[in-house]
């Protein structure tokens, strides 16, 4: 279809006077709208983008509106509509006529000015040019160009390489510095260096170096150890690849993971020997937990708490060997439990509770946890009868204490002492027969007591007591010490604040009906994929790398202790492969 458009525009030349402009277009359809890309393009907001079009049916033109918009044509309001000679289409106030449809098929169209409707959101007629305007090309260009240069380049250029006058010209309202450059403003982290750009950039049109970095923070450890063939795989890389200053969003850690899935998408080609496992994405292609179980290796004084990682999945489930005897499922009786102040229902909460931060949970203190309701009474008709909790030495002296206490101030006790000991009494020093018989009797009581409370009540209900053959008096038992684990994922990092929203239940489904305390309550990695997806996975939250894991991992080195050119030269990406 061959379409010639006149269109009408005013000769400033001469007022009053309109001339015309012509267009002529070889197409299968002339679009008409609004958006740019539209062949008759009518800047005007009360149009859509692709308003309508006219296209050719049985050799005829014909008129289609694509929007929800009709449009006018010979003042009525139609969808579609075959167009004749005299045909006048109204659109946002200007009038698209058709002069004529020959015989061969050509149709000529004139497009009026606009009428100045008011009511409409007209943007104007079209742009005039620069000769219409009455400038000259050339001149204005190399005037325009010269001015953008002074004000964008030269001017911060003068500031930047001359350090004194950075003050004045940063300080100046109208005159540009070299803080024009800036893509995006400084991280909160770091506003304190204010407007010093000289503090991490060293040289103009230069990258900021590691060591400037490492100027504000020394010590920063390496991914891998320091010994390890795998730092080559590091060479290349350099602070700002990961921790963009000036970037919107404002953050300075790249939580993308293409630079992490570069090495561990195919860590086991990288470093066959290697125990980790291939990982590319959270929601599909990663492996499960692995937690560090802590076990006891001897006994007693010379007990050594080894670390040992085992899969969570895996069945039977790994289990915790802290010599703690404890059962969730008691505690957590619906009914409550029995307490010295009555029945209680115990929370999750009431036991497990977070840090000051809130990210990590704070370690379970029997004297803030256990003790309001177990209480450590060998005479429960006496208050004051509690041992301290800890080692056994302490409780066997507050034993002794108590009982010679007991001696020296009854009137008769089955010992054959009959008189109350008085301050300034008749009897002021006992005799050595009578010592005899106080050490002899405090003694046997002390023993009964500990025998009472290490092996049938009290302390054997949540610790393990070994009773030492061929040993005799305090000698003969010993409690095994107690050691609970504090780090189940020493290689992630997780945040109870941030999983506020969710119950204790949510993630560790089986607590309220475990019984014994060498169940491990962690939770599989199907749970946490219940709720975090991979990147592309828009049904979960999005889960990257960094959200769990970090690149800096402790006791591995300092990250800027060897140079790089010590350092074969092989980059994360050369090293990666095909995956």
């Amino acid at each position: 279809m061959r379409v010639v458009l006149r269109r009408r525009v005013r000769d400033p030349r001469a007022a009053g006077l309109t001339r015309y402009q012509q267009t002529v277009f070889n197409v299968t359809r002339l679009s008409i709208g609004r958006g740019a890309e539209q062949l008759i393009q009518i800047p005007d907001a009360r149009l859509a983008p692709a308003h309508a079009c006219i296209e050719q049916r049985a050799g005829k033109p014909w008129l289609r509106a694509l929007a929800d918009q009709p449009v006018i044509v010979n003042g009525v309001t139609k969808y579609k509509a075959a167009l004749r000679r005299g045909d006048v289409l109204t659109l946002a106030g200007r009038h698209l006529t058709v002069e004529d449809v020959r015989a061969d098929g050509v149709m000529v169209l004139r497009l009026g000015l606009p009428t100045g409707d008011a009511s409409g959101e007209s943007v104007g007629s079209d742009p005039q040019t620069l000769k219409e305007a009455g400038l000259r090309a050339a001149r204005s260009s190399w005037a325009l160009v010269l001015g953008v240069l002074v004000l964008t380049l030269l001017a911060p250029l003068l500031a930047s390489l001359h350090t004194p006058l950075q003050p004045q010209l940063r300080a100046a309202a109208l005159l540009p510095s070299d803080a024009l450059w800036l893509p995006g403003p400084l991280h909160k982290a770091h506003q304190s260096i204010g407007g010093d750009c000289n503090a991490c950039h060293g040289a103009p049109f230069e990258r900021v170096t590691d060591q400037a970095c490492s100027n504000c923070h020394p010590g920063i450890q390496h991914h891998v150890p320091m010994a390890s063939p795998a730092r080559a795989l590091f060479a290349r890389m350099h602070c700002a690849d990961c921790h963009v200053e000036h970037s919107k969003p404002n953050q300075l850690v790249d939580t993308g993971s293409q630079s992490c899935i570069g090495c561990h998408g195919n860590l086991r080609k990288l470093d066959p020997a290697t125990a980790l496992q291939n990982v590319s994405d959270f929601g599909s292609d990663h492996p499960g937990f692995s937690l560090a179980m802590l076990e006891p290796e001897g006994g007693g004084a010379d007990i050594v708490w080894q670390t040992r990682f085992a899969q969570s999945e895996f069945r039977p489930r790994p289990e915790e060997h802290s010599n703690l005897k404890f059962s969730h499922q008691v505690h957590m009786e619906k009914r409550g439990i029995k307490s010295p102040t009555g029945d209680q229902v115990l929370q999750c909460g009431d036991c497990h509770r977070a840090d000051a931060g809130g990210r990590y949970m704070a370690p379970i203190r029997m004297e803030v946890q256990c003790a309001r309701c177990h209480q450590l009474l060998f005479d429960e008709n006496d208050p004051a009868s509690a041992v301290p909790h800890g080692a056994l030495g302490p409780m066997f002296t507050a034993l002794q204490e108590h009982f010679s206490r007991m001696f020296l101030q009854s009137r008769t006790l089955g010992t054959g002492l009959t008189d109350r000991r008085r301050p300034g009494g008749e009897q002021t020093v006992m005799t050595h027969d009578e010592q005899r018989r106080a050490l002899e009797w405090t003694t046997r009581q002390s023993l009964q007591a500990a025998r009472e409370l290490l092996e049938k009540r009290v302390c054997v209900e949540c610790h393990t007591v070994t009773h030492l053959a061929g040993r005799s008096a305090f000698d003969q038992w010993r409690v095994e010490p107690v050691k609970l684990n504090s780090s189940w994922m020493p290689r992630a990092q997780f945040n109870h604040a941030a999983h506020r929203s969710s119950t204790c239940i949510t993630c560790h489904q089986q607590a309220e009906q475990s019984r014994s305390s060498t169940d491990v309550l962690m939770p599989d990695i199907k749970v946490c994929r219940d709720c975090h997806g991979g990147g592309q996975d828009s049904g979960r939250l999005a889960s990257g790398c960094t959200m769990c894991h970090r690149l800096h991992l402790p006791g591995r080195g300092d990250y800027l202790a060897v140079p790089a050119e010590h350092i074969a030269p092989l980059s994360i990406a050369s090293a990666s492969g095909e995956r």
